[in-house]
């Protein structure tokens, strides 16, 4: 049984159509979940608060959570750059002035086909129409990497944003991309380390002799059809490892299956948690009750 059954709060100083919930585990460590708009909730939040955030956006056009508001879906290259930017700048907002941001993107390739990419029967998530990198006129050659992660880094830092380390993520076990016939397939991800300033909270020596190049399976742990792009448990604890002091204050901004938030907890960080989805928001407050 739930050791304890958290309430849904909707108080008057929450904005309208916002929802919270808040929580503790047995350990009596507190959590929070956001359900809203990821630059609205983060205004809310109090400044200077957060020792590190671990999170990865929904990349360009690769899902549709069928959320209107959605980060992901913008119909210009420009569009969901900004929108990244945007969300990150408020988030720096919270962070204590010592405080670090792993960022996990992914690229996206640009197809120009004019034709929807189909249906994935396994992933209703990846099922779309005609997507803006089928359409022509994106501005970029037909069949390249847009470059969607550097584009972003390189926005960030013109923003404020100190870029201490690009990781390499290998992603061990990733899936093979059988219509990838003139190209090399992915196996990487490019994971951002930004400081909000010069002079930052850093344990190195939690790498353990491992430098920029993470070699951790991509297989994650199962969210039961809830998310098909969820965080390796491994990755966090890498990233908390080095980058959170103990009993560290920890933020996701877009939670998904919430595998930040329970990794945080069972470290022994307090953590917080936002999202748009509702079903997303659900599923995170029911797993993280029974820690």
């Amino acid at each position: 049984m739930p050791h304890n059954i958290p309430n849904e709060i909707v108080q008057e100083n929450i904005p309208h159509g916002l929802h919270e919930w808040r929580g503790h585990t047995v350990e009596n460590i507190p959590w929070a979940v956001h359900r809203g708009d990821v630059n609205t909730v983060l205004n809310t939040l109090e400044e200077n608060y957060y020792n590190c955030c671990v999170t990865s956006p929904p990349y360009y056009w690769q899902r549709d959570y069928k959320v209107e508001g959605q980060i992901g879906l913008e119909q210009t290259i420009d569009g969901y750059v900004n929108a990244i930017v945007e969300s990150m700048r408020n988030l720096r907002r919270v962070l204590t002035r010592d405080g670090l941001l792993f960022l996990n993107l992914g690229d996206t390739y640009y197809s120009a086909k004019g034709q929807p990419k189909g249906s994935d029967k396994k992933n209703g998530a990846r099922r779309f129409g005609l997507r803006a990198v089928d359409a022509s006129g994106l501005g970029v050659p037909r069949k390249t990497a847009i470059g969607i992660p550097w584009r972003v880094a390189l926005r960030m830092i013109e923003d404020g944003w100190t870029l201490r380390s690009p990781i390499i993520w290998q992603r061990l076990g990733s899936l093979p991309e059988p219509t990838a016939h003139d190209r090399p397939w992915r196996t990487y991800e490019t994971l951002f380390m930004f400081s909000k300033s010069p002079r930052y909270y850093f344990c190195r020596d939690n790498l353990n002799g491992v430098e920029d190049i993470w070699t951790i399976s991509e297989r994650p742990r199962s969210s039961k059809g809830i998310h098909s792009a969820a965080f390796p448990d491994q990755l966090v604890e890498r990233c908390l490892a080095v980058g959170c002091p103990e009993g560290g204050r920890v933020i996701d901004p877009f939670v998904g299956s919430g595998t930040v938030l329970r990794v945080a907890l069972e470290l022994g960080h307090s953590a917080t948690g936002i999202d748009l989805n509702e079903q997303y928001c659900d599923y995170v407050v029911r797993e993280l009750n029974t820690l």
